[in-house]
């Protein structure tokens, strides 16, 4: 276990160029636009789902593929641009899933981050059948999950609590354990769906800012380390990512 790390090295990403997809709930947003501002060289974002037309404001640049010239502006571009399919009322459409590891291959992108799940803004989610839509070439999957996923009833803190509740065993009146938790985050019909097999596993467990959060968190960490496939967990809070609070939890 180590901390004091800042978010880019407590999820391993030291070296480009990298695709990363960002699944589950409880602060995926949060997390594109904050490996924007944090990792070093250029930075491309977008989503394979939909975002808030709203949470476009946060990005330094967007475009979408209605844009004859997006591809100019991808490799004009410093950092910090969101690439999307359209805007449809309130929602920024996402683009199709070959599209990202095309902009990673544009001259000088070190990073594309991907949006590539929805969870209606709840700390936990199980996937539909249509979910995720995880990106080709993806070689860093982040599950993400808020630790407040533990402080209510599946049926108050899932999306897709019904399915939440299949995973884990547990009643929609019941409240997820850390261990429950682990459970959803790590399994094929939960956090690992779809997941590519050369990508790394590097689930974020978010929000965790008091002493017993942090301690729930661990028991959470420890026991999706139980699964092989997972490289690492990542504990904090998105809401001050770059102040080395970060505490990374290994096999």
């Amino acid at each position: 276990m180590s901390d004091g790390l800042s978010l880019v090295p407590a999820l391993g990403l030291a070296r480009a160029p990298q695709l990363i997809a960002i699944v589950g709930g409880g602060g995926k947003s949060s997390l594109l636009f904050a490996l924007a501002r944090g990792l070093p060289g250029r930075v491309v974002m977008t989503t394979t789902t939909r975002l808030f037309a709203v949470q476009m404001n946060r990005a330094a640049e967007v475009c979408s593929l209605a844009e004859e010239d997006w591809q100019k502006r991808v490799d004009a571009c410093d950092t910090g641009l969101l690439v999307v399919g359209g805007v449809e009322g309130d929602r920024a459409v996402g683009v199709p899933r070959e599209l990202p590891a095309e902009m990673l291959a544009h001259p000088g992108v070190d990073w594309v981050v991907v949006e590539a799940d929805g969870s209606r803004m709840r700390p936990v989610k199980a996937p539909a059948e249509h979910e995720p839509a995880i990106p080709d070439g993806t070689s860093l999957l982040v599950p993400v999950a808020g630790i407040d996923a533990l402080s209510g009833s599946i049926r108050d803190v899932a999306h897709r609590p019904e399915r939440v509740s299949a995973i884990t065993g547990l009643a929609l009146d019941e409240t997820l354990t850390p261990e429950a938790l682990a459970c959803l985050l790590t399994s094929t019909r939960g956090g690992l769906k779809d997941v590519p097999s050369a990508a790394r596993v590097a689930p974020l467990i978010n929000k965790v800012e008091s002493p017993s959060q942090r301690e729930a968190a661990r028991r959470v960490a420890d026991a999706i380390l139980i699964d092989p496939r997972v490289e690492r967990v990542a504990i904090g809070a998105l809401r001050d990512p770059f102040s080395g609070a970060w505490e990374v939890c290994r096999r």
